[in-house]
């Protein structure tokens, strides 16, 4: 039988922890060769004695980044297969059978794999964009197939690739889950994305105003991305895409300012088209008024959003510069 390694990288989780750790038992049952390693980046809560309480290794390394407690925990790992796990998941109960057969299985009609992950989901009673902007994955991720990226809270890998790629880059903030999975892609893994289990995410959007500030987040790593991965159209379009949304909003006020014409409202009407083809592109966000409006309009707002963060990363990366120059020549 395969042996798991569970890799959950947590601050200040408490919260999210036990019902995390409660649905890893029950997906583990009788199964034997499964550890749990917490590591904890010096939280001020319960949550290392929570995470011990369900018999889990911790091990605390404070005010690092993710992409290094999931490294460190690889490092301490004994398993077969890294699952790298956030603290805020509920996992399927049928998770570890179904990862045995994903990458061990003897289907001839479906290729073994080499890392996964699977398609979470807001819980019923998380608010209408927290539920929306989850089922977007639920969108663009309906079926089982090969994938070049994948969010960093649920991505299983044997140990024999993630020791290849030499694991999480560390020089990245964030952004470290899209590039580990490219550079798997690239190296000749085979990585999918499958929608067959009910994958929960308790850490969804409480207000608005987290929504927005963790794409901001989210979105601050294009720079980086580029500069590890390489210039690429794939990597390229969205940030110009939304650079190109704040260039015209910003026409559309400079030309309402100056005189009233029709022009700023078609060039807003026009902002809306690729938010509006993104949401019409998949059946399951177009299926009714309902869910042409709320994805259009999150998509909508996502491009500014992302616009003035790849912006502000670009102005941060040319202080850096100038810094690095003063400081050579003092």
């Amino acid at each position: 039988m395969t042996s798991f390694s569970i890799i959950i990288p947590c601050y200040n989780e408490s919260h999210v922890l036990s019902r995390c750790l409660e649905s890893i038992v029950v997906a583990i049952g009788s199964r034997s060769g499964v550890e749990i390693l917490l590591m904890d980046n010096g939280s001020s809560d319960n949550s290392p004695e929570i995470a011990r309480s369900f018999g889990a290794r911790v091990q605390v390394q404070a005010q690092v980044s993710i992409a290094t407690l999931r490294n460190l925990g690889a490092e301490m790992a004994r398993g077969d297969v890294l699952l790298f796990l956030d603290s805020d998941i509920q996992v399927d109960p049928l998770w570890l059978d179904t990862l045995e057969d994903r990458f061990y299985g003897e289907n001839p009609d479906q290729p073994n794999t080499d890392a996964i992950g699977f398609v979470d989901k807001a819980p019923e009673e998380a608010s209408w964009y927290a539920k929306t902007w989850s089922l977007r994955a639920t969108a663009r991720r309906s079926t089982l197939r090969e994938i070049d990226s994948l969010p960093g809270r649920n991505i299983a890998v044997t140990k024999k690739w993630f020791q290849r790629i030499s694991g999480f880059n560390t020089e990245l903030k964030t952004g470290e889950d899209k590039d580990f999975t490219m550079r798997l892609s690239k190296a000749g893994a085979k990585v999918i994305s499958d929608p067959s289990l009910e994958m929960i995410h308790l850490g969804y959007e409480r207000t608005f105003y987290e929504w927005c500030r963790k794409e901001y987040w989210r979105q601050h790593s294009h720079l980086d991305l580029l500069l590890h991965q390489g210039l690429s159209l794939r990597l390229l379009r969205f940030p110009l895409l939304s650079v190109a949304h704040c260039i015209g909003i910003a026409l559309c006020i400079a030309i309402v300012m100056i005189e009233t014409t029709y022009i700023a409202p078609l060039l807003f009407i026009l902002t809306w088209i690729p938010s509006l083809a993104l949401t019409l592109r998949y059946p399951y966000s177009r299926k009714n008024g309902y869910s042409i409006l709320s994805f259009s309009l999150l998509y909508w707002l996502r491009f500014y959003i992302a616009g003035y963060s790849v912006a502000m990363a670009f102005v941060e990366k040319c202080i850096e510069v100038v810094k690095g120059k003063i400081n050579d020549t003092q």
